[in-house]
């Protein structure tokens, strides 16, 4: 009798110990059922989502690094024409600009000259000006390579901008302006290409007429 007793007790505790078992296996199937029921419709309801935190994460990279890349392309326009597109680094050589530029700090070197940012993104930046640029709007203690008589000179500003005509030397002896390029024989005409030495004048004086 007491065989049966403790055997009846046995598989009383046996099917509690079942019932226990299969209710937190329940309960776990209902809450994994529950994340999937949600993931899901929040994956359909929002599908950008994902796409939404990786530009996320793309723009707070590239607000660190607060330098523009050298290979981003640049172009320079008078109303609707094309003045010059170049990419970064060949504009910062061809105007005498520092090493390393922000965008600011490229939006406020070319506003002296009369552009203004119009348009941007990953691959280019766009800049417009209504006209051109007074050439009476030289910077003081500058060279500039400019034109006379159908060639390159190169000439210094005063301490006002004013052109010191007695250091202005034409390099008549070289290539005429109408053999370069349209683009640098405009960029010569308007007195954009400045330095800061004559030593960085003759250098890209050089390199143009090559």
């Amino acid at each position: 009798m007491d065989n049966l007793e403790n055997k009846d007790s046995k598989n009383r505790n046996l099917n509690r110990k079942q019932k226990a078992s299969l209710l937190v296996s329940f309960i776990t199937l209902l809450a994994i059922t529950f994340c999937a029921s949600y993931y899901i419709t929040n994956y359909i309801t929002n599908p950008n989502s994902k796409n939404n935190n990786v530009e996320n994460e793309n723009s707070n990279v590239y607000a660190e690094n607060n330098y523009l890349s050298d290979d981003i392309f640049v172009s320079l326009n008078t109303k609707d024409n094309v003045d010059m597109i170049d990419t970064l680094l060949k504009l910062k050589e061809k105007l005498g600009f520092k090493e390393k530029l922000t965008l600011e700090e490229l939006s406020n070197e070319l506003s002296r000259k009369g552009y203004k940012l119009s348009e941007k993104n990953e691959e280019k930046l766009v800049y417009t000006r209504e006209e051109v640029t007074s050439a009476s709007s030289l910077e003081a203690n500058k060279y500039y390579l400019g034109e006379e008589d159908g060639y390159i000179s190169i000439f210094k500003t005063d301490d006002s901008g004013n052109i010191i005509e007695s250091e202005k030397k034409v390099y008549s002896d070289s290539k005429p302006l109408g053999n370069l390029p349209e683009i640098d024989q405009n960029y010569i005409k308007e007195n954009k290409f400045s330095f800061d030495n004559k030593e960085e004048a003759l250098q890209k004086l050089s390199e143009m007429i090559s």
